[in-house]
């Protein structure tokens, strides 16, 4: 059977928590869903600790405590795995724990979906030992292990340093951090932008302090260029982005971290509109003023909508919410819009200075040999797509159906981004030329009894 609700928001980070929050303070009752155990997303992320649920505190506390509400229902463990056009709203496809709707029609959503780490391909990544950041970082601040001895770190940006800094303290041998870009020599152009975060700036004026005293530097326009070894990480060779030379150090695990792609499988299989930006090298779905996509009634919030980073989200969580409101006949008063636009405008300004100082490279796809495996999930390799490129595949779609690459249980998350560059490379296109891998529900994997619920 289908329950029906005003709203409904996917997805309980800082976009989602802070969506739920100002709906119900403006008097709309919420059913907010997410696929972890617990609240908080990937940047709040709670573990429990032998049972224990865990405190909360600062500003995720404030959050998390919001869910209370009287008006606020929170479907954790749950997946939402589809969402489809409906009678004037939106169906939600849901698998998740015994009482668990599997069906949700809502005239009103707000979709929270968050991002992944962007994957960057190279000889002998999948080799164990090769890790993105943020699995690394998870490891040794939540779960209290090390993800190597001697770890390289690969990548760009400030998320970099912070795992410097985590492995640092918690013993790891750091035999590099490589940075993709040049030194951003050109930062002071941006100060107006960055006036007034101070909490950023300290917490990266103490990442790069910590890998000072640790005799840590960072080298600037290099990158990983081939790892190597029998069973897992033993080598890895590291040069200049174009590959003129390069050098062999020792490690055992390899830490990449550039950047974030926004997760739109869902509101592409909702039918919104994208667009390609260049300065995130993603597709992220067109939104209005409201944030609100080409689907009346459909917001999309935070990374999913493009790289912003939690202020941004939680920010841009509230203004979705005040919409929706509006839509649904709530009054909500003019002075806290404008407010809250004009706090969303400031720290959009600053989420663009980090694209401008630490911009993902598509040159990092130069150095891709044909024996390279681009898609781990059906092994196709970068010599197979440069063939089928060679019989005029132009396109994702072309790609896809002679080779299976993105055709995989990830649906081309490891894949999609890379096998774009790739074609784009070959065939002298923009990389929006070629288009982007169609999702298909679910969007993950989902077992079979909760699909079969749903037909039923």
């Amino acid at each position: 059977m289908t329950e029906s609700v005003d709203l409904a928001i996917v997805g309980a980070g800082p976009a989602g928590l802070a969506a739920a929050a100002q709906a119900a303070e403006l008097g709309l009752p919420v059913t907010i869903a997410d696929a972890f155990s617990l609240p908080g997303g990937q940047y709040y992320k709670q573990t429990t600790e032998l049972g224990v649920m865990p405190a909360t505190e600062g500003q995720a506390g404030r959050l998390i405590e919001g869910l209370a509400r009287p008006h606020v229902r929170l479907l954790l463990g749950t997946l939402v795995w589809g969402i489809f056009s409906e009678r004037g709203g939106y169906l939600l496809c849901l698998a998740g724990p015994p009482g668990t709707p599997r069906r949700l029609w809502a005239e009103t959503v707000i979709l929270a979906p968050g991002a992944y780490e962007r994957p960057v391909p190279f000889p002998g990544w999948t080799l164990p030992g090769v890790m993105t950041a943020g699995a690394a970082l998870g490891m040794v601040k939540h779960q209290r292990v090390l993800p190597g001895r001697r770890v390289l770190l690969s990548g760009t940006g400030p998320l970099q340093w912070i795992l410097a800094r985590h492995l640092i303290d918690a013993g790891a041998e750091l035999v590099g951090v490589l940075d993709a870009n040049r030194f951003p020599w050109n930062g002071w152009r941006h100060a107006g932008a960055v006036w007034g975060q101070w909490g950023r700036l300290g917490e990266g004026w103490q990442a790069w302090w910590a890998m000072v005293k640790a005799g840590v530097r960072i080298r600037w326009s290099r990158i990983v260029l081939r790892a190597e070894g029998d069973r897992q990480v033993e080598r890895v060779v590291v040069g200049p982005v174009d590959g003129s030379r390069s050098e062999t150090v020792l490690a055992d695990t390899i830490c990449l971290g550039h950047g974030f792609t926004p997760a739109v499988q869902l509101s592409r299989l909702a039918g919104c509109e994208h667009h390609y930006r260049p300065d995130q090298a993603a597709f992220v779905p067109l939104r209005d003023e409201w944030l609100q996509t080409t689907r009346s009634g459909l917001f999309v919030v935070g990374d999913g909508a493009g790289i912003g980073g939690k202020d941004v989200a939680l920010l841009e969580g509230k203004l979705a919410a005040m919409g929706a409101a509006l839509q649904l006949g709530r009054d909500v008063p003019p002075s806290r819009i404008s407010t809250l636009k004009r706090d969303l405008s400031r720290q959009r300004r600053f989420a663009a200075v980090l694209d401008a100082l630490f911009p993902f490279s598509a040159r990092l796809g130069n150095l891709l040999t044909d024996d390279t495996v681009l898609c781990r999930c059906e092994e196709v390799t970068v010599g197979e797509i440069r063939r089928a490129i060679d019989e005029r595949a132009t396109t994702v779609s072309a790609v896809r159906m002679l080779t299976r690459a993105g055709m995989g249980r990830c649906q081309g998350r490891m894949c999609g981004g890379p096998l774009a560059e790739l074609i784009a490379r070959q065939t002298a296109q923009a990389v929006e030329a070629v288009g982007i891998a169609a999702p298909r529900p679910p969007i993950m994997p989902v077992e079979l009894e909760g699909m079969l619920e749903v037909e039923s």
